[in-house]
């Protein structure tokens, strides 16, 4: 029996898990895709102006959405966490999460650091906001998700932070996310143009 409890962040918990952990490592899961469809009502945003924030959907779902989409892994964190006391962390966690996200269950992929690929997964706690949920956006142009983190900030800090913190983050993984890194441009030009506009 394993001593230890992973849990997989593809979000902010990716640079900022803010509890403590034995270990971190690279780590993927299949079967899902990362989009910037969740709203953020407390943390990247307020509830008169809901940030952006991510979430996973089925890759099975994401055809009726997105006709060229092709399955990829999702890159993010992993962290082990001691069993021998696990309830503060997910009490924390769940708190944290708690504007819309579910605990679930899944098979984590740890990155190995040499270029094998691992034996195995493990099994790993993922937070995970369901359409049903009511803070749920769904899927927008890029443009207009550009437009909405642009002008969310919430006690958090700064929706945009939270959107090149991410970008930056799986660059230095090497890992590639296109929705990710197209939103990360289409956010950094929208703030330029604004900036250029605003020094006239």
């Amino acid at each position: 029996m394993s001593d230890s409890l992973w849990i997989f962040g593809y979000g902010s918990l990716v640079w900022r898990p803010a509890f403590p952990h034995r270990a971190r490592r690279h780590a993927w899961i299949e079967g899902f895709a990362r989009r910037f469809w969740q709203g953020s009502t407390d943390h990247r945003g307020v509830p008169e102006r809901p940030g952006r924030v991510v979430t996973l959907l089925p890759d099975a779902a994401m055809a009726g959405h997105e006709p060229d989409f092709a399955p990829a892994p999702c890159w993010g964190t992993a962290y082990e966490v001691p069993i021998d006391d696990p309830d503060g962390v997910l009490a924390g966690l769940d708190h944290r999460e708690r504007g819309g996200y579910d605990r679930v269950e899944l098979d984590v992929f740890l990155h190995e650091g040499d270029g094998r690929l691992p034996r195995r997964p493990v099994r790993g706690l993922v937070y995970i906001a369901h359409p049903e949920n009511e803070n749920y956006l769904g899927p927008a142009p890029l443009d207009a998700i550009a437009a909405q983190v642009a002008g969310a900030v919430g006690p958090s800090g700064e929706n945009p932070q939270y959107v090149f913190e991410l970008a930056r983050s799986l660059r230095r993984m090497g890992a590639d996310d296109a929705h990710v890194f197209a939103l990360e441009a289409a956010l950094a030009a929208r703030l330029a143009a604004r900036g250029r506009s605003g020094s006239r």
